[in-house]
């Protein structure tokens, strides 16, 4: 499995290199920027940069990625090769957690459709947190599988240092935390006082990873946060009356900042989130709902980076393997495991994988929801689609061999198959303008313009004022842009080309 993880990405890498003209572009302004930045700093310094202290993001993958540039140069070919290895071990533990919970042919099912996954392949080419969070919390769903069999201290503090591992690439796993703490406590072996042990030492463990950021933003940042100090400001871009389910700074928050003058993290976005909510109360479960419907719909919602522009420079991103597909069959999946095979014990691997699945999601809803933060909900959801996969493949097999059994196969099929295209479209995304934004298109022409291709991105600038008709330094970028190219054919230039 990982020989064929890794084939496919050294395909990838040489064609994206190659083809996408966004390969490398870091504007200014994005999270990949800021981490290329900053793990520059640490490459160079092998500390840290003080003015990042306390911590807006997670400072996991900064240091990840400052060792890859201390040790290969700062390149985005050397994040990417990284990246690529890591993702391919991660096609390995979603191979081992279907094959050891379903039997080897759903983890066959499971572990290809991860390797030729376009989602994961698209994110481990760019400077973004994605691909060591997805590693992070498959690692962290492979030892709680394994601790909920041993039932050792042993395994408890390696998945509290896990977990602790997780909470430093992306702050939201810190919601599980309690869940996990209760859970080791009902399934540890032993009398009342031993069960306490085993989640204390968990516990324990957990704060123990997570206490490096935690005092350094206690000590140097002058303030109390465990990892990082955006998720209050993140809860009211998310919550606000007027958020829009997605990372877009609503106009509320700004006629806040206006008002405060002060820093985000200085200004206690508790209390207008408490007060919005007290005058409308259908403030919060409206917006819960719209982020649930967002989180769920087949569509990838952009961030930093858009999934359909990018499908255009590779064929492997254009492999159906993608959310709109798996999740709909996941979740049949889960289904048919829990409906051929009832719980019996809270330390079923298939109920770790399933509480880790809505504790997950929920912790991402309760913000909001770009295509990339579900990334870890759908390594869960090719297991279980794998799993709903193998059980089409035999009941096929069935058919064409068995007598005895050819009606239950055929119940079996047709049940699979009609629950799967049922969910893919009862979950289809309706409004499809919020998959491509006028400011993708911007991107996009951007990194064109960056490589002196102005033909091409001219074409992009237009798309971008198509979606925006009413944005003045849209057109003014295009009226540049042509003037540029009408140069360059003065000179003799050709269009669309490098300009000499």
């Amino acid at each position: 499995m990982f020989a064929i993880a890794i084939v496919v990405r050294i395909i990838q890498q040489i064609i994206m290199s190659s083809n996408d003209p966004t390969y490398g572009f870091l504007p200014p302004g994005g999270d990949n920027h800021t981490y290329d930045r900053w793990a520059l700093e640490i490459s160079q310094t092998f500390w840290l940069g003080w003015g990042r202290i306390p911590f807006l993001h997670g400072p996991l993958y900064p240091y990840f990625l400052g060792l890859v540039y201390l040790r290969f140069g700062h390149s985005v070919d050397a994040a990417a090769w990284s990246q690529r290895f890591v993702g391919a071990l991660t096609v390995v533990m979603i191979f081992y957690l279907a094959r050891k919970i379903f039997g080897k042919k759903a983890g066959w099912c499971a572990g290809l459709a991860a390797a030729f996954c376009p989602l994961l392949l698209m994110y481990e080419g760019e400077v973004l947190v994605e691909t060591v969070v997805v590693f992070a919390n498959t690692l962290t769903l492979c030892v709680l599988v394994v601790a909920a069999e041993k039932k050792n201290m042993r395994w408890w503090l390696i998945s509290g240092v896990c977990i602790g591992i997780c909470c430093l690439g992306r702050p939201n796993v810190l919601l599980l935390i309690p869940f996990v703490t209760f859970w080791i406590a009902l399934v540890a072996p032993g009398s009342l006082r031993g069960k306490a042990v085993a989640a204390i030492a968990f516990l324990a463990a957990v704060l123990i990873t997570i206490s490096p950021a935690t005092l350094l933003n206690y000590f140097v940042g002058n303030r109390l946060f465990l990892v990082t100090h955006s998720a209050n400001v993140n809860l009211y871009i998310g919550n606000a009356p007027d958020a829009i389910g997605l990372y877009c700074t609503p106009p509320s928050m700004r006629a806040i900042l206006d008002a405060e003058q002060k820093p985000e993290m200085d200004i206690n976005w508790k209390r207008y989130l408490l007060k919005a909510w007290y005058n409308d109360p259908t403030v919060l479960p409206r917006q819960l709902w719209l982020k649930t419907k967002l989180y769920w719909q087949s569509g990838e919602l952009p961030a930093e980076t858009n999934f359909y522009l990018k499908q255009a420079f590779s064929p492997l991103l254009r492999l159906p393997f993608r959310w709109a597909v798996i999740a709909p069959l996941g979740i049949v999946g889960i289904f048919l495991t829990f409906t051929y095979k009832r719980l019996k014990t809270l330390s079923d691997a298939r109920l770790v994988l399933f509480a880790y699945l809505v504790l997950y999601s929920l912790s991402m809803i309760l913000v909001f929801v770009p295509d990339r933060h579900r990334l870890p909900a759908l390594v869960i959801l090719f297991v279980f689609a794998g799993y709903a996969f193998a059980l089409l493949q035999d009941a096929f097999r069935d058919i064409l061999i068995s007598r005895k059994t050819v009606r239950a196969s055929v119940t079996l099929a047709v049940g699979i198959l009609l629950s799967w295209g049922l969910l893919g479209l009862a979950l289809k995304t309706r409004e499809e303008s919020r998959l491509i934004r006028w400011n993708d298109y911007l991107n996009l022409g951007s990194a064109y313009e960056s490589k002196e291709m102005y033909a091409e991105a001219l074409v992009q600038y237009e798309k971008a004022l198509v979606c925006a008709p009413e944005n003045k330094a849209l057109a003014e970028i295009i009226n540049n842009t042509r003037k540029t190219i009408e140069q360059i054919r003065e000179k003799g230039g050709k269009k669309g080309s490098v300009s000499d």
